[in-house]
């Protein structure tokens, strides 16, 4: 991984690191919406160190369809595309009513060695994912490498 750098002088809080990995090795396999997706989760992942909820991101999904204009059929298929991906991993805790809370632990893109080393496990992760969705996943891979494994 990359060292960050700030420079002295007029700096705030409040951002987020957006690793190269993510648009170099990732975003040509998962796409446009996952990506944009996972940064929205990134921005809100809780970094603060050794709390219970430390990695992990919980944001209303009724306000990320909209900010985004997703449809609800289509954020379960990015969570698979980023878990396929290993970006997230998804825990879902009950709270009655019929549904569970979603919490996404969001961890940081691999290094360019180490996903070159995952990358064949990945690319299948995303066959099956896929597969699962059909032709419902349609333009949701990325046009570069993605959608070859939908074919």
């Amino acid at each position: 991984m990359s060292n960050a750098y700030i420079r002295t002088g007029n700096t705030r809080a409040g951002f987020s690191l957006m690793f190269h990995e993510l648009f170099d090795l990732y975003h040509p396999y998962i796409g446009d919406k996952a990506t944009l997706y996972y940064l929205h989760l990134l921005r809100h992942r809780n970094n603060e160190p050794g709390g219970a909820n430390e990695g992990k991101a919980w944001n209303g999904r009724t306000s990320t369809v909209e900010k985004f204009q997703l449809s609800f059929s289509t954020l379960p298929i990015l969570d698979d595309i980023l878990e396929a991906s290993g970006l997230v991993t998804i825990e879902r805790k009950p709270v009655g009513r019929g549904k569970d809370k979603i919490y996404y632990v969001v961890h940081d893109p691999l290094d360019r060695q180490q996903f070159r080393q995952n990358e064949e496990n990945m690319t299948q992760g995303l066959r099956n994912v896929a597969m699962k969705y059909d032709k419902t996943i349609g333009k949701l891979l990325g046009k570069e490498k993605g959608v070859q494994l939908s074919a």
